[in-house]
């Protein structure tokens, strides 16, 4: 009789331990999925000058991941969001929870200003240091200048997008029209060489 009480025991201790090990690899799994993601955040898109509310301004969100391959390196898109802003300029940003993916680029667009890159400024393409991934952030769009060209500021906004803008609907309509003057840009300095 005794044996079988040893047994017993030796049982609940395992399976007790066992619970144990379970729970500690499911957190450090989470831990690892988690420590590659970024929860969503919220934020509000504003006018530089004015502070008052920016409706109708498209965020554009988007992480890659980095593939290695023997000497070469290149990312991978893992996902590309989008989201506009209301009337109180407020936007819910989407995260994602992935493995190893890098820090996410964003660009903030509304025509009739500077795009706004968490990479870079426009026009000077400093590298921007300030942006940090959290609710509160305040992304403060400049109007877009006369002394600024369209030719300059598209190409701006297709390096900040990483070139994914084009599977985004809503964005890709926007710019749009900043590519249209952009050709007339072009168009204009054709005629002023002839």
């Amino acid at each position: 009789m005794p044996e079988n009480k040893e047994k017993s025991k030796a049982r609940k201790f395992l399976g007790f331990t066992g619970k144990v090990i379970l729970a500690l690899f499911i957190v450090l799994l989470l831990a690892f999925f988690i420590a590659g993601s970024d929860l969503p955040i919220k934020c509000t898109v504003v006018d530089a000058e004015t502070g008052k509310p920016v409706e109708g301004a498209i965020v554009l969100v988007g992480w890659s991941r980095t593939v290695n391959v023997i000497g070469f390196s290149t990312t991978k898109t893992v996902k590309v969001a989008e989201v506009v802003s209301d009337e109180d300029g407020k936007v819910k940003v989407p995260g994602i929870i992935s493995y190893a993916v890098n820090p996410p680029y964003i660009t903030v667009y509304k025509k009739g200003y500077v795009a706004w890159s968490n990479e870079y400024i426009f026009p000077s393409w400093e590298e921007r240091g300030d942006f940090k991934w959290e609710s509160g952030y305040v992304f403060r769009l400049e109007k877009f200048r006369p002394e600024y060209t369209h030719e300059k500021h598209t190409s701006f906004i297709h390096t900040a997008t990483h070139e994914n803008h084009v599977d985004s609907k809503s964005f890709y309509d926007a710019i749009r029209w900043e590519e249209t003057k952009t050709w007339e840009e072009i168009r204009q300095k054709g005629k002023a060489k002839k």
